[in-house]
This record gives structure tokens, sequence and C-alpha cells, in this order.
């Protein structure tokens, strides 16, 4: 299941990254040598970008490579660094529900006002699920890391 997940997300992220770059490169394209633009381009991109940094960020519990939490990491070892690693991920996690909720409270109240985004026209609770979606995604990686933590509290030496 998580390996199911996991190829998902890296899909996911690949393809929304290699999406972009090939918009913004069209388009730099486009602006340059034909003095032409598409309208939608950038607003694309910059939705593409949200979606990226929120799954991406779900691809980082999974890793293990947060900057600030591998920065405090460094300065533990044995016990110390086990118990630290599982208050990060229960901080995290307090976190990430936030985050479900009031994401989950803004992409309702965006399916109720009915907004459209001015180039692309497509409904903004589609930029917006990407909070809840990715946060969601963040706690069950946090979850399943801290689980293995805990059955083996070796893990936080690697």
């Amino acid at each position: 299941m998580m390996n199911i997940l996991k190829k998902c997300e890296d899909i996911f992220v690949g393809s929304a990254i290699l999406a972009a770059t090939i918009v913004l490169f069209v388009n730099i394209i486009l602006r340059y040598f034909f003095s032409a633009n598409t309208s939608w381009a950038e607003e694309f991109i910059r939705y593409a970008m949200i979606w990226i940094a929120f799954i991406g960020s779900s691809i980082c519990f999974r890793r293990g490579i947060h900057v600030g939490i591998d920065l405090l990491m460094n300065y533990f070892s044995g016990k110390g660094r086990t118990a630290l690693q599982i208050y990060i991920n229960l901080v995290s996690l307090v976190f990430m529900f936030f985050l479900i909720k009031y994401g989950y409270d803004l992409v309702m109240f965006s399916v109720s006002t009915g907004q459209i985004t001015p180039s692309l026209e497509i409904q903004t609770f589609w930029i917006y699920l990407a909070i809840p979606l990715g946060a969601l995604l963040s706690v069950i990686h946090i979850v399943h890391q801290t689980y293995l933590l805990l059955r083996n509290p070796k893990l936080s030496e690697e």
C-alpha cells in the first residue's frame, strides 16, 4: 500500500514539475521569438507549484528530509534522538491536522462560492484541495514513520 502511494506521489510531482517546465519554456519561446503570449501559462505554473509544494511536503516527510528536522537531529544520538524524532512527529501531526481542517474549510467555502480562476476558468477549490490532500498524505507518512520508529528505535540513527 505504501509503495503504491509512494509511486503515485512521485509520479504526480514529477509530472507536475515536467508540465510546468514545458509550459514555461513554450511560453518563453512564444514571448521572445513570436511576440505572442499565452494568458493561462502563468496561472497554470502558479497552481502547479502549489500542488508540487503540498504533495512534495508529504514526500519530504516520507523521506525524512525536512531541513529543520535534520538540523535538530544532528545534535542528538541514541534514545535522545529517538525521543526528539517522536516529539517532532507529534508536533508535525498536530500542525497537519490543523492544515487538514482549515484546508477543508477553505475548499468547502470555495465550492459554495463557485469561484473560478481568471485564465484557466477552473473552480478554485481544485487549487485549494492541495492543502488538505497534501496534509493528509503527510499524516499518513508521519504515522508510518512513527510506527517504524517505535518498532525499531535504531531507525532514528539513520
